[in-house]
């Protein structure tokens, strides 16, 4: 269904981007005929590709794809005439700013108001803390999570940006933060590995082999914890 509004690119460009993964290349070709030099229009693309990719996990890869081939759009500003526009810049902001929003909205969270007290009570306080810890995370984060991962797979995404989203999911370290950390490191482990040096990885997999063996961590979590430590123990033994 085409939304009521979808601004400057039109209900063709929407139809477009939702049938992309059935035929990639007319689609690319397509993108010639687009009005791709004016910021409005870029970053409306930039959100649609988004929602769309998030939405089919499946197809990932395929907008991942998309997205390296209009990475190179660039133009001038016509706000400000020393900078430049591109389409990746304003993806890698979207990204940044999409990856926040849904890692906030993830775990429990205390309800706020002038009504309700600080719980005060350590049971309640524990118990809250471990169900924070085992709470299952959103389709939609996974699904976000493993976008991300296509992105950088396709050097769309620098490495600079995993390693942001990789210290961002330990320092939150609840279970909706962990099995998404896992689930994209399994995926962009081994790319990863070739541009960061091996003591930072070290530290990434030690930290997630403390937390695999910590008590208090559901059976499922913790056993996903260990395979991802495991898989990087794997790939490293294996002959090449």
């Amino acid at each position: 269904m085409i939304p009521t509004h979808v601004g400057f690119l039109g209900a063709a460009s929407y139809e477009s981007v939702s049938c992309v993964t059935a035929n990639f290349q007319a689609f690319v070709t397509d993108l010639s005929h687009e009005d791709l030099d004016v910021e409005e229009n870029l970053q409306e693309m930039v959100e649609l590709i988004f929602k769309r990719a998030v939405k089919k996990p499946d197809s990932a890869a395929v907008f991942a794809e998309l997205c390296q081939h209009l990475s190179e759009v660039e133009f001038q500003s016509l706000s400000d005439w020393s900078a430049s526009v591109s389409f990746r810049s304003l993806l890698v902001k979207h990204c940044q700013a999409e990856f926040m929003k849904n890692l906030d909205k993830e775990g429990i969270h205390q309800k706020s108001g002038s009504c309700l007290k600080p719980v005060q009570d350590v049971r309640v306080i524990d118990r809250l803390r471990e169900e924070q810890q085992n709470t299952k995370p959103s389709g939609r984060f996974l699904n976000m999570l493993r976008f991300i991962g296509e992105l950088f797979l396709s050097k769309v995404l620098a490495e600079k940006s995993m390693h942001c989203c990789i210290r961002r999911l330990l320092q939150k370290g609840d279970g909706p933060s962990l099995e998404g950390l896992c689930q994209l490191l399994q995926m962009i482990q081994q790319d990863l590995e070739v541009v960061t040096e091996k003591e930072v990885m070290d530290t990434y997999y030690n930290q997630l082999d403390h937390m695999a063996e910590k008590g208090k961590r559901a059976p499922r979590l913790s056993l996903l914890l260990r395979e991802t430590v495991d898989a990087r123990k794997m790939a490293y033994s294996t002959p090449h």
